[in-house]
């Protein structure tokens, strides 16, 4: 009798997750541009809800720095105003 664990499985939906997460300045996906969750990504969180495991969290990775960021040509409704 042989024992498979699913680390490869959960190592490439880590990968893929990694690669296909949503951004949290614009909301599309990083890795295809669609707007929220791409299918890819639904796949791999199936993946590990089947396993019954949490996906590694990698810091910084939605981008968090660049909510509310300005293009540098368009001025806030500060200096608008004046």
């Amino acid at each position: 009798m042989a024992t498979y664990s699913g680390g490869d499985q959960i190592a490439r939906a880590q990968a893929v997750l990694e690669r296909h997460t949503v951004s949290s300045a614009h909301g599309r996906c990083l890795g295809c541009g669609v707007p929220g969750p791409c299918v890819d990504q639904e796949h791999a969180l199936r993946a590990f809800a089947m396993a019954l495991r949490l996906p590694r969290r990698v810091p910084g990775l939605t981008e968090p720095h660049l909510i509310g960021v300005r293009p540098p040509d368009r001025p806030d409704w500060f200096e608008a105003a004046s």
